[in-house]
């Protein structure tokens, strides 16, 4: 008399890993994205460095007003380029490189594909797509793609969906 019991995955079961895997993922990714921001804020600045790429700016305001253009990629990479402002009183930073290549022809689409199994709304600023995550503890991160830019802010607190779309407005 042998007990062979066979162990049957339902589409239950399914539905539950697949609801317990985007639980877990989305907090790390979201983690993991915040910690991206701090390991900016640490980098050392490449002084006098300047982007070799149009860049976008809030209107009215200059690079100086900003405190100039920190590189944050290593040298030995694709330049990617930060300043720091300011929304409403709360910091953010925001870093700007060209598209990569994989983004050419198709920016939107790719710019969906790296923010799915991340909690990110998606919002309008006049004719761009902004994709806003938030983090249970208040930090958002932002990506869109303007001018052929690829474009990555971090803020240190929450910032209302109205003022994303304002600020990403006045970019250019």
């Amino acid at each position: 008399m042998s007990n062979n019991k066979r162990f049957v995955i339902t589409r239950k079961m399914v539905i539950i890993a697949i609801i317990a895997t985007v639980a877990i993922a989305t907090p790390i990714a979201i983690g993991i994205s915040v910690s991206r921001q701090n390991d900016i804020e640490n980098i050392a600045e490449e002084k006098g460095e300047q982007p070799t790429f149009s860049t976008i700016l809030p209107k009215d305001k200059s690079i100086d007003d900003l405190g100039g253009w920190s590189r944050i990629s290593p040298t030995t990479s694709d330049p990617v380029f930060a300043y720091n402002d300011e929304i409403e009183g709360v910091s953010i930073n925001i870093s700007e490189q060209p598209l990569p290549k994989s983004f050419e022809g198709n920016a939107d689409a790719q710019v969906t594909e790296i923010t799915k199994g991340g909690a990110y709304k998606e919002i309008t600023a006049g004719d761009t797509k902004v994709y806003v995550g938030t983090s249970s503890q208040g930090p958002q991160s932002v990506v869109f793609t303007k001018n052929d830019l690829l474009v990555l802010i971090k803020s240190k607190q929450k910032v209302s969906d109205t003022d994303w779309s304002k600020y990403i407005e006045s970019l250019s």
